[in-house]
């Protein structure tokens, strides 16, 4: 029984609460059905103000970006429901782009063609001066900088003394083999005498063996004493010949001996021209390591960065301090480069036309051509590089607007770029390139 008397009071107490809650949501209602037709119009005025705004702030923007003004006509295919810059969808086929529309748009940053880091030549040593700043315009061969030569200098007298012994050492082989060639020249005289001499002695000799066989064979009819006389010239006759074959002999030998002295002096000659040469070479390296302590600007174009000043140390052949002075790049040719997903590297192809317009300000536009696509592909951001040649317009001044590691939009049409001597700032090898990025637009 006290838990029905319980039950019952809690079911009283349940039912009071209700009526409440419902008398004060009747009042709410009524309350709120009074002053809707005042209330509830602000938040709707608000939402509509709002919406004029944006709508104000599209129509601007539209109307103020830019457009190429190098660039044929340009609008992603009708239907395809793509917007400019958005890849293409992975189906297996990339679409068929006509000629002249848009390819792709993507980001990129200026890169110099041509950039060198300038440091001395096989010398280290500390700079003594210095002629360039950042951002100035320099001529291959100008002086940038200047290095202690002391070293290099004393080894150069050193090399140049060696040279002048070397040529007095060559001179006295040369007058050896001079001398030597005379004495040749005397041997083979003094042989021709004693050829002479054997010469007459035989013809003595032939005429008194005819005279003796001749007295011989007639006893009867010549006189003894003529007989003696002709025996005694036929000996003095062979006596002559003996001695004049002695002489042809000595002559014969004192000319071999002579020529032997040639090859010697001619050998000296050769030797002491080798000295001489490995002299000059060494003078010459020696003069080369002197003149490099003058670092020159081995290309045209601008100061990028200074990493050196006077009196740092610098050496191209040790780690342990600066290699490098500066670096030098022409700002007159400068790439875009651009990482293109692999989905749509098949779009691209050398010579495709592009428009290029900097961050800094998309108003100034540029023309550009597709020129090489690297032969290979970054893993990591499953990309690959492509390189835009960029054209500078023929009237500005390099370096002046566009630098290097500027952000740059790049936007690639399907059509072929021809270089227009009116317009761009020739590179110098455009009839070659031209013949590489048509054949490009045949294969593909």
């Amino acid at each position: 029984m006290a838990t029905t008397t319980e039950s019952r009071l809690n079911a009283s107490a349940n039912g009071d609460l209700v009526n409440r809650v419902q008398a004060l949501r009747l009042d709410s209602q009524l309350a709120a059905g009074q002053s809707r037709t005042s209330g509830s119009l602000l938040p709707w005025i608000l939402c509509a103000l709002l919406a004029i705004t944006w709508v104000g702030v599209g129509v601007r923007w539209y109307k103020s970006a830019p457009q190429p003004a190098f660039a044929p006509t340009a609008s992603p295919t009708a239907g395809s429901g793509l917007t400019p810059g958005t890849p293409p969808p992975s189906s297996g086929s990339q679409p068929v782009v006509a000629s002249g529309e848009m390819v792709i748009q993507l980001k990129g940053i200026v890169i110099p063609s041509l950039q060198v880091t300038v440091s001395p030549r096989d010398v280290g040593a500390e700079i003594t001066n210095i002629y360039f700043s950042e951002g100035k315009r320099v001529k291959e061969g100008d002086i940038l900088a200047t290095l202690v030569d002391h070293q290099y200098a004393n080894r150069l007298k050193t090399e140049e003394a060696a040279v002048k012994a070397a040529e007095a050492i060559k001179a006295r082989a040369v007058a050896a083999e001079v001398a030597a060639l005379a004495r040749v020249a005397k041997a083979k005289a003094a042989l021709s005498v004693a050829e002479a001499r054997l010469t007459r002695a035989l013809k003595i000799k032939d005429r008194a063996d005819k005279d003796y066989e001749a007295a011989k064979m007639n006893p009867s009819v010549v006189p003894a004493q003529e007989y003696r006389r002709y025996e005694a010239d036929k000996l003095v006759a062979d006596a002559d010949k003996l001695a004049a074959d002695a002489e042809v002999l000595a002559a014969q030998r004192e000319v071999e001996a002579a020529e032997a002295d040639v090859v010697t002096a001619k050998a000296n000659v050769a030797s002491a021209s080798a000295d001489l040469n490995a002299a000059i070479a060494r003078r010459d390296e020696a003069r080369r390591l002197v003149d490099n302590c003058t670092v020159r600007a081995p290309i045209d174009g601008t100061i990028l960065t200074k990493s050196a000043d006077k009196g740092a140390l610098v050496s191209p052949m040790s780690f342990n301090v600066a290699a490098g002075i500066c670096t030098i790049a022409d700002l007159a040719k400068l790439e875009v480069e651009i990482d293109v997903p692999e989905r749509q590297i098949t779009r691209l192809k050398p010579g495709q036309s592009c428009v290029l317009q900097a961050d800094a300000d998309p108003t100034r536009e540029y023309r550009g051509v597709v020129d090489r696509i690297m032969p290979i592909a970054d893993d990591t951001k499953n990309v690959v590089k492509v390189r835009v040649r960029v054209y500078l317009k023929k009237d500005e001044e390099q370096g002046t607007f566009l630098k290097p590691k500027m952000g740059i939009t790049a936007t690639v049409y399907e059509n072929r770029f021809q270089f227009n001597p009116e317009l761009d700032y020739p590179w110098g090898d455009e009839a070659e390139r031209q013949l590489l990025w048509d054949a490009a637009w045949k294969k593909k």
